[in-house]
């Protein structure tokens, strides 16, 4: 017989259920997705035991696809954060552009954040000015929080690498510093079975 029964003072593990959470990252290639990955490896390490975490990656060049590019921003438009990881000095591919305008059209989760990574490059930072103010002025529009990175390295060891991957998620960047100290004035909707 099940000693639970018998004896009813002995706690029986109760399922706690935790808060939704969707992240979308956007990068350029293989380096920006490497520094994306550093940022998702920390929050996850950090916010795991209180967050069920869904992450979609898309690269921008795959946003080229009209039905990839349809269900990125579907994706993106019900997310908690966007991530977008680019190098700086070039220009916003128009294909990043047209996506981030397709989701700010449609955002639909009022309590949000726009992460932005960026590589320092040794270009002109006149199109960098550009791809900032464009993605501030989108972060305004949807109400959403928007942070901001500037990176002066890349990252060295390979993405994947099993020596690297603890090292990633215990380094704590500015950005990441920023987004753990943030207290949103309106808490992440909870949907459990009670509520």
């Amino acid at each position: 017989m099940n000693a639970t029964l018998l004896n009813p003072r002995i706690a029986i593990p109760q399922w706690e259920p935790k808060y939704p959470f969707d992240l979308v990252v956007a990068y350029e290639d293989t380096a920006t997705r490497s520094r994306a990955m550093q940022l998702y490896d920390h929050l996850a390490q950090q916010l795991l035991d209180e967050y069920d975490f869904q992450c979609s990656w898309w690269k921008f060049d795959h946003l080229r696809d009209p039905v990839l590019h349809q269900e990125a921003a579907d994706t993106a438009a019900e997310a908690n954060m966007i991530i977008l990881s680019f190098e700086q000095g070039r220009e916003m591919p128009a294909t990043a552009r047209t996506w981030v305008e397709t989701w700010l059209a449609r955002k639909a989760v009022s309590k949000s954040a726009l992460v932005t990574l960026v590589g320092q490059a040794q270009e002109s930072e006149h199109h960098f000015c550009q791809v900032h103010l464009f993605l501030q002025n989108a972060a305004r529009l949807a109400k959403m929080d928007f942070f901001f990175h500037a990176s002066d390295s890349q990252p060295d060891a390979p993405a994947y690498s099993p020596e690297n991957m603890t090292q990633r998620a215990q380094t704590v960047t500015p950005v990441m510093e920023e987004i753990l100290r943030y207290k949103p004035s309106v808490p992440f909707p909870r949907w459990g079975i009670n509520e």
